[in-house]
């Protein structure tokens, strides 16, 4: 079988042929569409750590992603206001931008020292051709010179004209309280003057900026004055989930306490140690996660952008063999928690265990393995690894507000809070 390293590099040399093009259709999966196979490494950022992507309006913040392709190829990106919903807003570009659409990224970067060649882009956001005028949700998208879309990401810009205040409780439902953690939330308008805030004003709960399983079409419990609160036994219930796993390859010759073996060919290969459904324990165990982050590191060297190298990861979980309706997948921010085929865990009889190998850059990664309907229904009460009360999730909440005149929905505040500091 051809390595990917040498399917790259054919690739590259034939990338002006027209038969490329029939060869690319072939690689796209079919069970649902995602970043293609040569782009990896796409995140929102600050320094080398990927974020969740929220950011208060006109606050610099970065983004960037790694071509495997290895030649410099031109980039375009193109900014699209969304509804509440995520879909394409009625507004015109020069309603919510002050600048120009499909502008080049012109900051980029060849890998130096690695065996994967590849050409590190990256982006900041707003800057002098791209300014945001208001605040909601956008999303990020980025061509290429056939005007192709390769990349599609969501961010959200907020402003502070609200209050918000969150914390989070176990939940009142007995049956289910080892499992689920419940949040409380107040959202304090000051003097910010409203029309209508019990109809205008909408609320959008998520969990370590997973949108999958956000909560939405909450009304307030109680209105005190400018305040409304929100103190649900079950409508503001989540999953607690576990830890993220993780594994570090920031030395990527070293083995530790979760990589078993490292080998090389044309890439280091490296296979982690074997993992077994921690909900099978019955019991939580602390560790330190990024919350599905990734880190891009290489301890040897000073550039971790264009430095730090890839290579093939191999995972091996010991689960039991699921029904046929429903799949196993792993995901974290490293490939923005997409169900496709891609990231789709096959069941292998011969071992008895799910194996997948994918092309990951190196550094420190949280990673996590979920069970979802064919559909890509997650399925969170099934998580393999558990759902504990304890477990250390981020929360936010968005304060959506659109009066009756407004063609847009304003982000008019931010809550955050850790489950760390869980109460009863």
């Amino acid at each position: 079988m051809i390595s990917i390293f040498t399917r790259i590099r054919i690739l590259s040399a034939m990338k002006k042929i027209v038969l490329l093009i029939l060869l690319y259709v072939s690689i796209i999966p079919a069970f649902a569409a995602g970043d293609p196979y040569y782009i990896k490494s796409v995140s929102f950022n600050q320094g080398n750590e990927s974020l969740i992507p929220i950011f208060r309006l006109n606050e610099t913040f970065r983004f960037s992603f790694d071509d495997l392709m290895g030649s410099e190829t031109d980039y375009y990106y193109k900014i699209v206001h969304c509804t509440r919903d995520w879909k394409q807003s009625d507004l015109k570009v020069t309603e919510y931008l002050s600048g120009m659409q499909n502008l080049r990224i012109t900051t980029f970067e060849t890998s130096f020292n690695t065996l994967q060649a590849f050409v590190h882009y990256k982006l900041s956001l707003p800057n002098r051709d791209t300014k945001f005028m208001i605040s909601g949700n956008y999303k990020l998208e980025i061509y290429n010179n056939a005007n192709e879309k390769v990349i599609e990401r969501r961010f959200v810009l907020y402003e502070d004209l609200a209050s918000v205040s969150m914390e989070i409780k176990k939940t009142r439902n007995l049956k289910v309280a080892a499992a689920k953690q419940n949040v409380y939330m107040t959202i304090d308008f000051g003097t910010t003057v409203l029309q209508n805030p019990k109809k205008n004003v909408n609320v959008v709960l998520l969990q370590n900026g997973q949108w999958y399983n956000a909560l939405t079409g909450l009304n307030p419990q109680y209105v005190i004055g400018n305040q409304f609160q929100y103190q649900y036994d079950e409508e503001t219930n989540f999953w607690g989930g576990n830890e993220f796993l993780f594994f570090d390859n920031s030395d990527i010759k070293q083995v530790n306490n979760n990589v078993e073996k490292i080998t090389r060919s044309d890439l280091f290969e490296i296979t982690l140690r074997e993992k077994y459904p921690l909900k099978e324990s019955n019991f939580y165990t602390f560790y330190q996660d990024i919350n599905g982050g990734f880190k891009t590191r290489n301890v040897l060297r000073e550039n971790h952008n264009t430095e730090a190298d890839y290579a093939w990861v191999y995972f091996n979980y010991h689960l039991d063999k699921l029904p046929s309706s429903q799949k196993l997948y792993i995901v974290g921010m490293f490939n923005n928690y997409q169900l496709n085929s891609d990231y789709e865990v096959k069941f292998d009889e011969a071992t008895q265990t799910y194996t997948t190998a994918l092309l990951l850059k190196q550094g420190f990664t949280n990673y996590k393995y979920i069970i979802a309907k064919a559909d890509g229904t997650v399925l969170d009460e099934l998580n393999p690894d558990g759902n504990y009360f304890e477990t250390e999730n981020q929360y936010n909440a968005l304060v959506y507000y659109k009066n009756d005149s407004d063609r847009y929905e304003r982000i008019i505040g931010l809550g955050k809070a850790d489950s760390k500091l869980i109460t009863n």
